[in-house]
């Protein structure tokens, strides 16, 4: 019975990675500027699929990287990488290297949904039900419908912590990147009377209008100013 079951789950995750609007081997390349200024590049891309406890996974990494004349302002070397359920994109593993100024930290998380728990370093949280980290929604965002005026509920785990937030598809707007011209549907994560970040932060995505639903520009606010994310070169 137990054998049937992981061949029917697998033949699932299979079907449903089918359908996607994204593959292993898609690779996309940001400028990344922090107010005016442009400081250096992010990168979002799907490596491979793994097996993570017996389940077939999506490995994603994200890089942000500032250029040789920024590091002498606020030096940026992050690296994460995040594994998704291939069958419903929720999180089942995270790494993160973050290295921001004279701040340094890794993360090493391993969500086991099987005992309710998120285990980070060396610390266990309980967790209720799914959860995504901030990142997966880059993706799961684009298989999905939005409809401008929607509301859609969820939980992300980050740093090891648990966030009840929100989000709203705000609208439309066409945006003109270094990688062409997109109509795009704008999603905002919002938390009802707070900021969803930490540092009085808030949060807009832009995805194309279209069936690849990419994510064409980030902008992060902060307190003392706004960083912006925006799509420079697509490899499919």
């Amino acid at each position: 019975m137990q054998r049937i079951l992981i061949i029917l789950t697998l033949l699932i995750s299979f079907n449903y990675s089918q359908n996607l609007p994204f593959k292993v081997g898609e690779h996309l390349t940001y400028t990344l500027q922090f107010n005016i200024i442009k400081m250096g590049r992010g990168y979002l891309s799907v490596e491979s699929i793994d097996t993570i406890a017996g389940i077939p996974s999506y490995h994603v990494k994200f890089q942000a990287n500032t250029r040789k004349f920024a590091d002498i302002i606020f030096r940026v070397r992050d690296k994460i990488d995040i594994w998704l359920n291939t069958a419903n994109l929720t999180t089942l593993k995270i790494n993160k290297e973050i290295n921001e100024g004279n701040y340094h930290k890794n993360y090493y998380t391993l969500i086991d949904y099987n005992n309710s728990i998120a285990i980070t370093n060396k610390d266990t949280i309980k967790i209720n039900g799914v959860v995504r980290d901030p990142y997966s929604l880059l993706y799961y965002f684009r298989t999905i419908p939005l409809e401008i005026g929607q509301i859609l509920d969820f939980t992300t785990f980050d740093n090891k912590k648990l966030t009840d937030f929100q989000v709203i598809v705000d609208g439309t707007e066409t945006i003109e990147t270094l990688a062409g011209k997109f109509s795009c549907i704008i999603v905002k994560p919002f938390r009802t009377g707070k900021t969803l970040l930490k540092n009085e932060g808030d949060m807009k995505i832009w995805f194309s209008d279209d069936e690849l639903r990419l994510p064409i520009q980030i902008q992060i606010k902060l307190k003392y100013g706004s960083m912006l994310l925006q799509l420079r070169t697509i490899n499919l």
